[in-house]
C-alpha cells in the first residue's frame, strides 16, 4: 500500500532511517509484527527477531491504558521497511524551489522532506507490545474505557528503517533491545502518577510522613535506589519495602483495586488516595509508637548500623524485609482475632525475639549465615508465624498443624516430632 509521509531524513553510523508520525489508524493497517510474515516465518529470521510477544499483558495492561488514560503517551515505534527499493525522499527544498534563504540554511543537507513508499513490508522491530495494544484497541476492542474510539486518531512517532540485510536487521534488533534498560522498580514509585499504592508510599516518605527526613548524611530516610539495606547503611529501609507494606494495609481494608493501577490504570480519585493514606499512615505510625526500638533507628540514624548488627536484640527489625513481614503479620492478626486493635497487636508483636540469631527465625527468614531468606514462601512462612506467636490459640487447629510441618520442612526435620515454640503468653 502506497503511502506519503511527512518526515525527517537522517543517518546514524551505517544505517539510514527516517523519522515521521503516523495516525494509529493507518499503522495498524499497514504495520505487522514479523511473526505474522508468513515469508518471515519460513526464513527462520522470526525466532531472531520476534520475541514472544505477552498476550496477557497486552491485554489486561497496556491496552486498558490506552483505553482509559487522557494522557496515554508511548515512545517512537521503530518500524523496518522490508522492500526491494528504497523509500523514494524529496526533501522540501526540492519540493519548493522559492523557499526563503533563512529556511533553506535551517534545512541543511536536506533533511525535510516527504517521504514515498510504494512497496514492501512494514514489520515491527521494536514496540511490539505497544503496536499490539493499539492494535486491539482500535480493530479488536475487546477493552472497555471512555478513550477506546479516541485511539485511532491518536499520532505516534514511527522510525523506519529501510532493510539493507539480514545481518544488519538483526544487528539493529539486537541492539535496540539489549540497550534498552527498564526502568528500576525504585523509579516506578517516585515518577507513577497514576498507581495509588506508588502515590501514597511517597506520601509517606514526603514532608510530614512518618518516614520522611534525612540521616546524619543528608540522605534521605528511605533508600530510594536499591531493593535491599547495606548493614552499615544508615538509612531505615527503602521505597520498595515501603510500597509492599501499603499495598498490603490497602487489601487489608478491601482499597486494593481501587488504587491498583493495573485494576484502574488511571489515577485514584482524591478521596480515595486521601482515605488510603490515612489508613497506611496510622498503621506505621502505631508501628513506630509501638516499637520503641524501630522509633529509636529512625530519630537517630547514626547508630543504624549498631541496631542492625547481627547480635543487636531487635535487630531484625531494621531489614526492610522484615518491614513486609511484618505488616502482613499485622494484617493476619487482626483478621484472626477482631477483638484486638493494631497498637495492641504491635505491642505484642514487639515481644518477640527480633534478634537475628534467635532460633525463631531460623530457616524461616534467616539462612545458618544470619542473611535474609528472600523467596515469597519465606516471607509468608515467616509471617503465619509471627501470628501464630501472637493470636496462636484463636487459629483453627489445622492450621496451626500445617504451620508446623511447614517449618519442619523447611528445617529439614522430622514433621512428626518437630514441635512450634509456645505462643506468647
Amino acid at each position: 500500500m502506497p503511502t506519503l509521509h511527512t518526515a525527517i531524513r537522517a543517518k546514524m553510523g551505517s544505517t539510514p532511517y527516517y523519522v515521521t508520525t503516523m495516525k494509529v489508524s493507518d499503522l495498524v493497517q499497514v504495520a505487522r509484527p514479523a511473526s505474522e510474515q508468513e515469508e518471515w516465518a519460513t526464513s527462520g529470521l522470526t525466532e531472531r527477531l520476534q520475541r514472544d510477544l505477552n498476550d496477557s499483558r497486552v491485554r489486561t495492561e497496556i491496552a486498558p491504558y490506552l483505553a482509559n488514560s487522557p494522557d496515554r503517551f508511548f515512545g517512537a515505534i521503530i518500524l523496518l521497511l522490508d522492500a526491494e527499493e528504497e523509500p523514494e525522499f524529496e526533501s522540501f527544498s526540492e519540493v519548493a524551489k522559492n523557499l526563503p534563504k533563512a529556511y533553506r540554511s535551517a534545512m541543511a543537507k536536506d533533511s525535510f522532506g516527504f517521504l514515498t513508499i510504494d512497496s514492501g513490508e512494514r514489520i515491527i522491530l521494536d514496540g511490539q507490545h505497544r503496536f499490539a495494544a493499539l492494535r486491539e484497541v482500535h480493530l479488536a476492542r475487546t477493552v472497555e474505557g471512555d478513550y477506546v474510539k479516541d485511539v485511532g486518531d491518536d499520532e505516534v512517532t514511527v522510525i523506519i528503517v529501510p532493510r539493507i540485510s539480514t545481518q544488519h536487521t538483526r544487528k539493529i534488533f539486537n541492539k535496540v533491545n539489549r540497550y534498552a534498560k527498564n526502568t528500576s522498580r525504585g523509579d516506578n514509585i517516585l515518577t507513577s502518577e497514576d498507581d495509588g499504592f506508588a502515590i501514597l508510599t511517597r506520601r509517606l516518605a514526603d514532608d510530614g510522613g512518618p518516614l520522611a527526613g534525612k540521616n546524619h548524611k543528608n540522605e534521605s530516610l528511605v533508600n530510594y535506589k536499591n531493593n535491599t539495606i547495606a548493614e552499615r547503611s544508615t538509612q531505615l529501609t527503602t521505597l520498595s519495602a515501603i510500597y509492599e507494606t501499603v499495598r498490603i494495609i490497602a487489601e487489608h481494608y478491601d482499597m486494593a483495586d481501587e488504587l491498583n493501577e493495573k485494576k484502574t490504570h488511571v489515577r485514584p480519585s482524591e478521596e480515595t488516595l486521601d482515605q488510603g493514606y490515612e489508613h497506611v499512615e496510622g498503621w506505621w505510625t502505631t508501628v513506630l509508637d509501638g516499637m520503641p526500638k524501630l522509633k529509636y533507628g529512625r530519630d537517630n540514624t547514626k547508630l543504624l548500623p549498631e541496631l542492625r548488627a547481627k547480635d543487636a536484640d531487635y535487630g531484625l527489625l531494621f531489614k526492610p524485609a522484615t518491614h513486609i513481614v511484618l505488616f502482613q503479620a499485622l494484617s493476619q492478626i487482626l483478621n484472626a482475632d477482631p477483638d484486638l486493635n493494631l497498637k495492641t497487636a504491635v505491642e505484642r508483636t514487639y515481644e518477640l525475639d527480633w534478634k537475628l540469631t534467635a532460633p525463631l527465625w531460623r530457616d524461616v527468614l534467616i539462612n545458618s549465615a544470619h542473611n535474609i531468606l528472600t523467596k515469597k514462601e519465606n516471607y509468608n512462612l515467616a509471617a503465619d508465624l509471627i501470628t501464630y506467636m501472637v493470636v496462636g490459640s484463636k487459629l483453627p487447629t489445622n492450621q496451626i498443624d500445617q504451620l508446623r510441618e511447614r517449618i519442619a520442612r523447611a528445617r529439614g526435620e522430622d514433621e512428626s516430632t518437630f514441635e512450634l515454640p509456645e505462643p506468647l503468653a
